[in-house]
């Protein structure tokens, strides 16, 4: 493994007692560079990612698709914690942190399925959809079931896509629905299905698989297949002629192209993290595909394909592409300090069917080639962060997501 690499000289402990403190070393970063070798090799500072990021702000779990009926569940895990995520007799979808409330024990290990209940396998704890406890067996007569049931967490459900919150009062979510509410409607991302879903497992921390997938700096000679029919592999000076023909067209279709601005560490450190821009494909390529025809039944209430993709992105590491006739969500999660889980999740038309209307090969075929070769790219990538010789370089123009991103990492970890 690359956390194997001598790193007892790193850790935040080793540099305190030389007066090198970890609000000393946010301070001496670079703007525009990439981060020190610490950000990316010390296991104090990825706990301390976990905790001021993955544990506090909104992440993506799911669609509402996946649990469609009573009773159907699906368990949602990060940084050693584990998340019930359930559909109640009402409709309603709650998070339910899978600890028991008697003796702490996991109550479900099944990765989904369907409930009338959760019964604890150790002693035999139920409890309802709703996380209430039902039955503990044998308990005295005087104990009162309703202090013990299972805690539940904060749950926003969001043009079908669930999010959840560990925080005791976690970011507001208003400024999410306020921006991106008109944006995302003809699209109707609420009426769209699972069609397949991939885990794709990337040795190396999780900020170097965001900081690639930020950036097409590397498309061009990392990525043919995805270069091809995306315009966003060019500079944004090269791509102005292109993005103002894209512009009547999607007016046409019904979409919008307006830009959610790209730094949020200027006015958005107190809620979560997003952005919104629709850029051209090129010539020939109504959508993301091999030979750029369409894959899908157009989503939602967009007239026609007018040959453009949508970036979106809600919270600290989740990121959906929208074409005119499928959605692609990439979820980040970290797994240990330089393990990291890259989940991608292709969505179509809830009416779709699969061998009539899509062919589940084709729809996949770009971001399966696509990540295959971004998870060798990164991993190279945490080996060469990993040596000894390792300095922080300068970002190009065209990464100048990546350094906000890392802008607002920063201001949040500190």
């Amino acid at each position: 493994m690359a956390d194997s690499v001598a790193q007892s000289d790193v850790t935040i402990e080793a540099r305190a007692e030389a007066g090198d403190s970890l609000s000393v070393l946010i301070a001496k970063q670079r703007h525009g560079h990439t981060l020190d070798q610490p950000f990316y090799a010390d296991p104090q500072i990825y706990r301390r990612d976990i905790e001021r990021i993955f544990l506090y702000g909104w992440l993506y779990v799911g669609h509402a698709s996946q649990i469609p009926e009573a009773g159907d569940f699906f368990r949602f895990e990060v940084a050693e914690e584990s998340v019930i995520v359930v559909r109640d007799r009402d409709g309603e979808i709650h998070a339910l942190v899978n600890v028991c409330r008697h003796r702490g024990s996991r109550v479900c290990w099944e990765a989904r399925g369907k409930a009338r209940t959760f019964v604890c396998p150790y002693h035999g704890w139920a409890y309802g959809l709703d996380g209430t406890l039902r039955s503990a067996r044998l308990m005295p007569d005087d104990f009162d079931k309703s202090q013990y049931g299972l805690r539940a967490i904060n749950v926003e459900i969001f043009h079908g896509f669930i999010f959840i919150s560990f925080a005791e009062t976690p970011p507001n979510f208003d400024a999410v629905r306020r921006d991106l509410d008109a944006r995302l409607a003809p699209f109707r991302m609420d009426r769209t299905k699972v069609a397949a879903s991939e885990v794709y497992r990337i040795d190396a921390n999780w900020k170097l698989a965001v900081e690639n997938f930020l950036e097409c700096y590397h498309c061009a000679p990392a990525h043919p297949e995805f270069s091809r029919g995306h315009g966003i592999k060019l500079p944004r000076s090269q791509l102005a002629d292109l993005q103002a023909a894209l512009e009547p067209r999607a007016e046409a279709a019904g979409l919008s192209t307006d830009t959610i601005d790209e730094s949020p560490s200027k006015d958005r450190l107190s809620g979560p993290l997003y952005f919104y821009d629709r850029y051209p494909l090129f010539e020939g390529y109504v959508t993301g595909s091999e030979d750029g025809e369409p894959l899908a039944p157009l989503l939602g209430d967009i007239a026609e394909f007018d040959g453009g993709a949508s970036n979106l992105q809600i919270g600290p590491a989740t990121y959906f592409l929208a074409y005119s006739d499928h959605v692609v969500v990439y979820r980040f999660t970290p797994r240990a300090l330089q393990e990291t889980d890259c989940e991608i999740v292709w969505l179509v038309r809830e009416d779709a069917e699969a061998g009539k209307d899509y062919d589940l090969d084709r729809l996949t075929w770009l971001w399966h080639v696509t990540t295959e070769a971004d998870k060798a790219i990164i991993e190279h990538n945490q080996e060469g962060v990993n040596s000894r010789y390792y300095q922080p370089g300068p970002y190009a123009p065209m990464e100048h997501f990546a350094i906000s991103y890392l802008d607002w990492y920063l201001a949040t970890i500190r």
